[in-house]
């Protein structure tokens, strides 16, 4: 009897070895599948990105459109950017108040592709004062609407949450209660947050400021501080000759801190400040890369008022 045909031995061998191989690739696709077919978020600015992550877990690709050190008034769109906002699943933005620039490019967009923020019904939003009133100039009455800086207030950021798991469960069913989870989740992380700052910024709430534009009223407002005046409306809007006199005319009389921002030239507001012997503080309503999360973000500009004002309130006994 002659010894077995060796391609005969290692035939099953080479099947079996074919077949893993084959499995393997199968399980590599559709892997790969999965991967792709996550529901494609796109914020438009990091703050949003922030939220959405919290939603997100890792049920959902979140991405931002606009770099921080970009303006979110106006911002000019690339090639490349009208492409990521055609290939996302969901487009999440404040609104046309805040980014202007993007109103015509999502109103090609279908109604379901799109989360517009300013427009939930259960915001909270900051009412004016008379004593608001009383120091704004008439040549910035120009603007029409509220705030759209409306993360700034932990209690928006909730609803913001909310809704965004009612989209992305629409758009995968099978996560939608995991969605509803993790916006659950984050929005009872938000009571611890906000007690906190409540707590921490309490006692220098009698303090007057400026800030450098108008868009922290929505913080301003829910812990009750003392914001005297803005520099500017908006960043990319110079004052005009009127405003800035009332501005150094109410710093003068019970004003401790000026507020600046990061990525503006803001030399002569320095100058000023100095002059008038105000502190000097840095406020950053969207985040640094070093920022990682809404939390952190919201500690941050608490931390950058506190940090002005109570060293004023300790070295002037107020």
């Amino acid at each position: 009897m002659g010894s077995p045909r060796l391609d005969l031995i290692l035939r099953p061998a080479y099947r079996f070895g074919v077949l893993l191989l084959v499995l393997s690739i199968l399980s590599l696709c559709i892997t790969a599948k999965h991967a792709v077919a996550k529901p494609q978020v796109l914020a438009s600015i990091k703050p949003l990105a922030l939220i959405a992550r919290e939603v997100a877990g890792d049920l959902a690709q979140v991405d931002t459109l606009l770099p921080v050190t970009a303006s979110a008034h106006d911002y000019p769109l690339k090639m490349s950017d009208h492409r990521r906002l055609q290939d996302a699943d969901l487009v999440l933005w404040v609104g046309a108040e805040l980014e202007s620039f993007l109103a015509r490019p999502l109103a090609k967009l279908p109604a379901h592709k799109v989360m517009t923020s300013y427009q939930l019904e259960a915001l909270f939003w900051p009412e004016m004062s008379e004593h608001d009133h009383q120091h704004t100039s008439q040549d910035q009455h120009q603007h029409a609407g509220r705030d759209p800086h409306i993360w700034l207030d932990p209690r928006n950021a909730a609803v913001i949450a909310r809704e965004l798991a009612l989209r992305l469960g629409a758009l995968e069913p099978a996560a939608a209660a995991q969605f509803t989870h993790n916006a659950e989740r984050f929005s009872a992380s938000l009571l611890a947050l906000d007690a906190r700052l409540a707590g921490q910024l309490a006692p220098v709430k009698e303090l007057g400021f400026a800030v450098y534009h108008e868009g922290y009223s929505h913080f301003v407002s829910h812990y009750g501080l003392h914001q005297l005046a803005y520099f500017t409306l908006v960043p990319e809007r110079r004052p005009g000759a009127k405003h800035l006199q009332e501005l150094r005319s109410v710093l003068a009389r019970e004003g401790v801190c000026l507020f600046l921002e990061p990525y503006h030239n803001t030399q002569s507001l320095e100058d000023m400040a100095r002059k008038m012997n105000l502190r000097l503080g840095w406020l950053d309503a969207i985040g640094t890369e070093a920022i990682s999360s809404y939390q952190l973000l919201m500690e941050n500009l608490g931390q950058s008022f506190l940090t002005c004002l109570a060293d004023t309130a300790a070295r002037t006994g107020r």
